[in-house]
């Protein structure tokens, strides 16, 4: 009898033992089915986290600017002045770069065409560097939400040569606003294009002229 009612407090035991393993193995299932569930239901990002869109084009160019130079020549130096002559931040750098580009508060980016040999073999650079650098530099800019600007100030003094013209086309495509001077545009390409494109686009008779669509 002894023998016996260890046998079943034995059995008791071991039932036991199973039972209370059994149940503490189901938290961890719930545990693995709440992140599922919360990932799922999950809403889009907001705020910070929501991807930038551009301003919306009202006929003139939004300041704050960042300028640069897409082939070394003196063309986002002259806009450059243009905009600070009317009183608007801006700044210019010919080497700028998706990795050193600081949006802070600018809302455009513009990035002059036609290249300089004299400039780019001073900065150690070529045509294609230079192509390279700002497409990059576009595709980062507008993700921050600034609008891209393809500027040709400087007359058809920078359209003579396959450099200048590599310079333009690598440009043009990445435009959610053309800028031009009409010597620039004596053939109507950039004109052709916009309108090709449906690209707005701002011709002035200077450089100087420019300040009328800059705020």
């Amino acid at each position: 009898m002894k023998k016996s009612r260890i046998f079943v407090i034995a059995i008791l035991t071991m039932a036991m033992v199973f039972l209370c393993a059994c149940g503490e193995s189901d938290p961890p299932a719930k545990v693995t089915e709440a992140p599922q569930a919360q990932q799922t239901e999950a809403p889009a990002p907001e705020g910070d986290n929501a991807p930038s869109e551009p301003a919306e084009f009202n006929g003139k160019l939004q300041g704050p600017f960042i300028m640069t130079t897409c082939g070394q020549s003196t063309g986002s130096v002259m806009m450059h002045m243009v905009a600070t002559n009317a009183g608007l931040s801006s700044v210019d750098d010919h080497a700028l770069s998706a990795d050193t580009l600081e949006v802070g508060d600018a809302k455009t980016l513009v990035i002059t065409t036609g290249t300089s040999g004299k400039g780019m073999g001073a900065a150690g650079t070529d045509v294609n560097a230079e192509i390279e650098r700002c497409t990059a530099l576009a595709e980062k800019a507008r993700e921050a939400g600034l609008v891209i600007v393809c500027a040709h100030v400087e007359g058809m003094s920078r359209r003579t040569d396959n450099a200048d013209q590599a310079s333009i086309d690598a440009i043009l495509p990445l435009a959610d606003v053309i800028v031009v001077v009409e010597e620039s545009d004596s053939d109507g390409l950039f004109s052709d294009y916009a309108a090709e494109h449906d690209i707005p686009i701002i011709k002035t008779a200077d450089a100087l002229s420019l300040s009328e669509y800059m705020e």
